[in-house]
């Protein structure tokens, strides 16, 4: 059962349910309110939310087969000075297609990339990618370079299958120190029913697992919803078989891109962190920064310094390179 969810817990996160299509839910900041909406790409309906002013940043959550909620509350904090857009990926969350291994590909998560910056009539827009995330930003910023302002890889997956197997390698190492949990809990019949409390204690041993401190995975929000655990598993198993089960190796194409890069990674991330100084090495000119005492989620474990290093980036002139 491990085997067939890991690519759905890579990314350390939850799947919390929303308001409606099209509703705006107040903030209590100075920010604007945010906004609900779906986007059409193909036969897929992107759930997506928008909120603040300024330059538009694409948020790309990872797994895959997860959501965008696990990013938030604290990722808003991006929105105090851009225009931020977060989506579900197809099939994920609250988005939805028809899951088969025709609709569930690269190139159809970049699509639906392109047809989210199309419907908010954005000429060019700065993506910031987290872990799987990561990947469909790169594989984005090759096809469409033209689009991209900037790029921000945060935690991201590696960019060849020999560096992804040196994570995989690494998480079942630590997997291992609570396999019989695991176990016990995947086994159980209330797992296999979609039982919510259940499914968050899965989630949360894992998660631990990915943070220099365990307690910071605390905070993060893991309501499953069943429906959207069901979805994001079979988007998973289809991407792991045919994406990131097969050999791949971005870095030619990497060496190609003359875009503003930023590579955040955290000490302790179970990505290692030779894969995060390789995407470094193969982008022209691209910032490098490794987060002491932080895992694979920095914007909790240490949410000053992640947003100082991200602000900086986005509010720094092009003219100024990297």
């Amino acid at each position: 059962m491990l085997n067939k969810i890991i690519f759905h817990s890579m990314l350390l996160t939850s799947l919390v349910g929303g308001a409606s299509a099209n509703a705006t839910i107040p903030l209590n900041s100075n920010l604007e309110s945010i906004k609900e909406t779906f986007v059409p790409s193909g036969e897929a309906k992107l759930f997506c939310r928008s909120a603040g002013k300024g330059k538009p940043l694409i948020i790309i959550h990872g797994s895959p087969g997860l959501s965008q909620d696990y990013l938030l509350p604290q990722m808003y904090e991006l929105a105090h000075d851009n225009f931020v857009i977060f989506y579900d990926q197809r099939g994920c969350g609250k988005s939805t297609t028809n899951i088969n291994a025709e609709t569930i590909t690269i190139k159809s998560f970049i699509e639906d990339i392109e047809a989210i910056r199309l419907a908010y009539n954005l000429d060019k827009i700065s993506i910031l990618g987290h872990s799987w995330g990561g990947f469909l930003g790169m594989q984005y910023a090759i096809k469409h370079p033209e689009h991209v302002d900037k790029l921000i890889l945060s935690n991201s997956a590696p960019a060849t299958s020999e560096l992804y197997a040196l994570f995989f390698q690494e998480y079942m190492k630590r997997m291992v120190l609570i396999q019989k949990e695991l176990d016990r809990l995947t086994n159980s019949q209330e797992f296999r029913d979609g039982n919510t409390s259940v499914i968050e204690q899965f989630y949360r041993l894992i998660f631990r697992q990915f943070c220099y401190s365990p307690e910071k995975a605390n905070l993060l929000d893991l309501y499953m919803n069943p429906l959207a655990s069901i979805n994001g598993a079979k988007v998973s198993e289809i991407l792991n078989a045919n994406v990131l089960g097969k050999p791949f190796d971005l870095n030619k194409s990497l060496n190609d891109l003359q875009i503003c890069t930023l590579i955040v990674h955290g000490d302790v991330d179970p990505v290692p962190q030779i894969a995060a100084k390789n995407i470094h090495e193969n982008i022209p000119g691209s910032k490098y920064i490794l987060m002491k005492n932080c895992g694979h989620l920095p914007f909790v474990e240490d949410p000053v310094t992640y947003f100082k290093h991200i602000h900086e980036f986005l509010n720094r002139p092009l003219a100024e390179g990297n």
